[in-house]
């Protein structure tokens, strides 16, 4: 009877702590789509407007006319192409050209400003830490135009920068 006992109370107790909630809740957030350019600026107008001035934002009508409509031409011309974003049914968002979220992730969960405020909870909603890797996604021996790629080089004169040559901080 007694080792009846135990075994039911090892059973109960391990029901319980199995069952029991850890202290780190795993929240699960919605996939995040994109918002175009258009919405970063409200916050970042001075780099929206140095981008503007850049081969990335004009790289879309830089394509013939075949290529604007070749998907390996427009993955790497347009923002979230295939992913939901330039070309997708029910996208009425201009993702034309390398805007944005090509580089720091499809920003509808993080654009907030109330969440751009919390680097920490950025990231964790999509907000991508750019690097020479993220560049050489489209960067790289498999376009045809490739001739070479130079990160340090390319953040001066390729994303958002200013005509003075110091690199955008943001706001």
């Amino acid at each position: 009877m007694k080792r009846a006992s135990l075994i039911l109370a090892f059973v109960v107790i391990s029901i319980v702590l199995v069952a029991w909630p850890s202290k780190e809740k795993e929240v699960e957030h919605p996939t995040p789509s994109y918002v175009g350019a258009g919405k970063c600026k409200v916050c970042h107008l001075e780099t929206y407007n140095s981008w503007k001035t850049t081969i990335h934002a004009r790289s879309f009508s830089a394509l013939k006319a075949e290529e604007a409509k070749d998907s390996t031409c427009l993955r790497c011309h347009t923002t979230g192409f295939g992913d939901g974003g330039y070309g997708a049914e029910g996208n009425f968002i201009d993702l034309a050209g390398v805007q944005c979220e090509v580089c720091h992730g499809a920003g509808s969960l993080y654009s907030r400003s109330s969440v751009m405020r919390q680097p920490d909870l950025s990231r964790e909603l999509g907000l991508v830490a750019v690097d020479s890797t993220t560049c050489t996604t489209c960067h790289n021996d498999r376009s045809p135009t490739f001739k070479g790629f130079a990160y340090k080089a390319g953040l001066i004169t390729a994303t958002h920068t200013h005509k003075s040559g110091r690199r955008a901080t943001g706001r």
